[in-house]
């Protein structure tokens, strides 16, 4: 299913919770709420999970929203699974209960098509060493998506398809990438397979900035 989320386990106050920021996070709402077997399932508009073309940006937002609001009321993320064989599947998220920390913020990274990098909610002063980690001569077109929601770079060949010499490249930015975000106090917190594209899709990366 391409717009169910389920709560199995979490308490009331943290479902209110979990409601109030798929309200922030995704502008087209909820359909439908309802109890299954011990879990709260919010049934929403449209189609999240399917994660492509003009909900692209906003499937993300919503997620980042939710482990935001997870996160800050002392709900870490454990680690994202995938526990289905069922094609087009998206990941579980586990979760483990601690103290309530600091505000602190959170952006992702989406990898699109075969070659597209997508900066959602980042701040802007990263724009720049993202451009030069991965080499402005690598990079074919940039631009501002959803209305400043997000920067997409269009990059040079076809790194999330590589193969060979390519896709040592391409990981080698990747990993160029997260020392990047790392020396600006971002770190990576989750990778999750939102997307159910079959055969196609990639993790979205999302980081939270380091507290002191």
């Amino acid at each position: 299913m391409y717009d169910r989320l389920r709560l199995i386990r979490f308490p009331m106050p943290i479902v209110d919770a979990v409601r109030q920021a798929i309200l922030t996070g995704w502008p087209r709402g909820i359909q439908l709420e309802q109890q299954r077997l011990g879990a709260h399932e919010f049934k929403l508009y449209g189609r999240p999970w399917l994660g492509q073309s003009v909900e692209a940006i906003p499937a993300r937002i919503l997620i980042m929203t939710v482990l935001s609001a997870l996160y800050h009321h002392g709900w870490y993320l454990l680690t994202a699974a995938d526990v289905s064989k069922k094609e087009q599947d998206k990941d579980s998220l586990f979760f483990r209960l601690g103290s309530p920390p600091s505000l602190t913020p959170f952006f992702a990274v989406s990898f699109n098509e075969s070659d597209k990098l997508r900066l959602i909610g980042a701040p802007e002063n990263l724009i720049e060493p993202v451009q030069q980690t991965i080499g402005r001569a690598n990079i074919q077109r940039e631009e501002w998506r959803d209305n400043g929601a997000a920067y997409q770079l269009k990059l040079r060949g076809n790194p999330w398809w590589g193969s060979g010499d390519e896709a040592i490249t391409t990981r080698v930015t990747l990993l160029a990438l997260l020392d990047c975000f790392n020396s600006f106090g971002w770190e990576l917190y989750a990778s999750i397979d939102i997307s159910g594209e079959s055969g196609s899709d990639t993790d979205s990366w999302f980081f939270r900035q380091k507290t002191q």
